[in-house]
């Protein structure tokens, strides 16, 4: 008796321990869902506390104060809405894509919990715009991610008719352009390319770089969009020996329209195969 005594209380002893092994496994089970989400680009679905599956937010609505296109130089207040369906705080974010962003997507805002925007336009996003809201609730895209969106398109006008000078305002100049490497160079190094451009009226400056040679077959074919970037890297190796024009082109918005330029300058640049071209 006196053995199966014991033999019963380390029985129940082990009981009690399988038990807390699987407590202590509910218990951390959120955290280890959260550690997982952390350093795993797929999205995660979370159980409530009361074990239901949490639900993402969805944007309903993205809406402007002003109806219609306005003029340059107007103040467009973005509000977006959205929805979800476990209460959970809800991050808002207003993306761009237009002429000013060199139309590729570009965040206006950081992630926060105001779902309002105000756009100050200029000169620079006359054309078509398009405004993206982005949503989520931290419990299932990727920290880069986001659970919904919805966009909007809205047209921005110059007052004075596209193309027109404005009297007020003064071109801006390209002084330069320069390359870190001097002419010729061998196939395949990168050459990195800089303009410096002057607005007298402190206006911001757009730049787009232009390419003709060889591997263009003798066309104007561009480097990079409309961008406040006055620096690009240009990578030869895809490109054939040859005499080549870099060409740089700027606007400030308030005179040329879309498809022309303010001011441009050129430079040539031989690029060589060893023992070909010297």
């Amino acid at each position: 008796m006196k053995g199966k005594k014991y033999y019963f209380i380390i029985l129940a002893g082990a009981f009690l321990a399988i038990a807390a092994i699987c407590l202590g496994q509910a218990i951390t089970t959120k955290d280890l869902m959260l550690a997982k989400n952390a350093d795993n680009s797929a999205p995660i679905t979370y159980l409530t506390g009361t074990g239901a599956v949490n639900q993402p937010p969805s944007a309903k609505s993205l809406t402007a104060d002003r109806e219609g296109s306005q003029i340059a130089g107007s103040t467009i207040i973005w509000t977006g809405n959205a929805y979800d369906p476990d209460g959970d705080r809800l991050l808002y974010q207003f993306w761009l894509n237009g002429p000013m962003t060199g139309n590729t997507w570009k965040p206006m805002t950081g992630w926060t919990e105001n779902n309002t925007w105000n756009w100050t336009t200029s000169p620079i996003d006359i054309g078509v715009n398009i405004i993206d809201l982005r949503v989520r609730d931290e419990r299932h895209a990727a920290p880069w991610g986001h659970d919904s969106h919805i966009s909007a398109e809205y047209d921005i006008d110059n007052i004075m008719g596209i193309g027109s000078t404005m009297k007020s305002n003064s071109r801006p100049s390209l002084l330069n352009i320069k390359s870190d490497r001097p002419s010729p160079q061998d196939k395949g190094i990168k050459v990195t390319w800089t303009a410096k451009a002057s607005d007298p009226d402190k206006d911001t400056v757009l730049y787009q770089f232009v390419l003709k040679g060889p591997f263009t077959e003798e066309q104007w074919l561009p480097m990079t969009p409309w961008t406040t970037n006055n620096v690009w890297t240009w990578d030869t190796d895809p490109s054939k020996a040859g005499i080549y024009t870099i060409e740089v082109k700027i606007r400030d918005g308030y005179h040329s329209d879309v498809e022309s330029s303010d001011d441009f300058q050129r430079a040539a640049y031989v690029i060589k195969q060893k023992g070909i071209i010297k």
